[in-house]
């Protein structure tokens, strides 16, 4: 029944046209930048025919690990294949102070709490940088509630790849679902003087479309050990089913295994100075 001389349902076209309005004709203020559209095409664009990587990779690698747990999750089994191999670094951007929990004690935004939480998260980050073969951590010891990585954090980035000179650079890729991995490429871009490594982004938050993968079906195990030793972020998150169940669900994408079995990191892989266009255009 029409009330004030209107139906209900033109009431209702009403307020659902101006949104979809703006959907259609201003994608940019949708979650996704209308900047990243053309970076993500040529993602795919450079995903029709992923390419097995055969390890070592490199001579020097680089693993940005914006959080303490990053690192595992993310890339754990490609690291592990070079563990003795090729000499390996961390750089960690966020200290922690944001996610998971203290045992027995869940978050709570108290300034004790979460220095407590720093120390514990970077303890952890040590073991499992020890048991993946890397020979030294740099961290920035930015926060992950209030902080915002700018200027000092690029010169220190820009520092450790002078003296680091990389081959590999990995780190979350770009389009990953969390704000502050995504932050990381942006920070790398701005830091590299001369980009003539590789650059391979790894899935955490939101799955890729890979133009490259790593068999790491006989590393799984190990892999997920080293995701077991940040027991603080396990107390919130189940990443080890997780971490299992992404790799197997990229086994049967990228079959490496019979019956599309075993265990597979899925990549995106490009010279660094392609990576960086991309990331650029994003307007991120």
């Amino acid at each position: 029944m029409a009330r004030f001389g209107i139906h209900p349902r033109a009431w209702l076209d009403r307020l659902l046209s101006y949104p979809r309005f703006l959907g259609v004709i201003k994608p940019e203020l949708l979650r996704a930048h209308a900047g990243e559209l053309p970076s993500r095409l040529s993602l795919y664009h450079a995903s029709y025919f992923p390419k097995a990587l055969q390890p070592p990779l490199g001579k020097r690698i680089l693993a940005i690990s914006p959080h303490p747990d990053d690192e595992a999750i993310g890339c754990g089994g490609l690291l592990l294949a070079h563990a003795g191999v090729s000499e390996i670094r961390i750089v960690n951007i966020y200290n922690g102070d944001g996610g998971g929990a203290l045992a027995g004690e869940p978050w709570h935004d108290d300034k004790d709490y979460k220095d407590r939480l720093v120390a514990v998260r970077a303890a952890e980050l040590d073991d499992a940088a020890k048991a993946l073969g890397v020979t030294g951590i740099f961290r920035t010891n930015v926060s992950d509630c209030d902080g915002e990585p700018g200027g000092d954090e690029i010169a220190q980035l820009r520092a450790v790849l002078r003296d680091f000179s990389p081959d590999v650079v990995v780190l979350p890729w770009m389009f990953d679902g969390h704000s502050h991995h995504r932050r990381a490429n942006v920070l790398l871009a701005d830091a590299a003087e001369t980009p003539d490594f590789m650059v391979i982004g790894y899935e955490i938050w939101s799955m890729l479309t890979p133009n490259a993968y790593l068999d790491i079906s006989e590393l799984l195990e190990r892999k997920l050990d080293i995701v077991r030793l940040y027991e603080s972020q396990l107390r919130t998150v189940d990443y080890v089913t997780y971490a299992r169940s992404l790799a197997q669900v990229r086994a049967f994408h990228l079959p490496v295994r019979p019956h599309r079995t075993g265990a597979v990191e899925a990549y995106v892989a490009l010279p660094a100075r392609d990576y960086f266009d991309l990331v650029r255009a994003a307007g991120k």
